[in-house]
């Protein structure tokens, strides 16, 4: 390559420079770039938020769990028949449930329960 040439693809360069320069590219290129880190910003956040939405249902489901245990150990000495519990399941959510006799994923846990408290 000579000297002219060179020299040509230099101030091609240059001029190619200036041109990104002059049309803004470099300053959106900035902007990008601020954008992109206050997205992972953002995502840090939320998945921190997400993390503690998290060990707070964890926390919930173990009071949960306590609870029911609680109650099977006490529904062991009342006697408490599996009709009374339908009966209340029913009353309890069959209109929120939508469902005539109640909603079946409560009757599946208190079933549950109740016969827990009978073993």
């Amino acid at each position: 390559m000579s000297d002219t040439e060179s020299s040509d693809a230099k101030e091609a360069s240059q001029a190619f420079v200036k041109h990104l320069e002059d049309s803004g590219f470099f300053n959106q290129i900035k902007d990008l770039e601020g954008n992109l880190t206050q997205i992972a910003e953002e995502l840090q956040s939320f998945g921190q938020a997400t993390q503690a939405r998290m060990e707070e249902s964890e926390n919930l489901a173990a009071h949960i769990l306590a609870i029911e245990s609680i109650l099977a150990v006490v529904l062991k000495k009342s006697g408490v028949s599996l009709d009374e519990v339908k009966a209340e399941v029913k009353d309890r959510t069959a209109a929120i449930s939508g469902v005539e006799e109640g909603s079946p994923s409560v009757h599946a846990i208190a079933e549950d329960i109740l016969k827990r408290g009978d073993g």
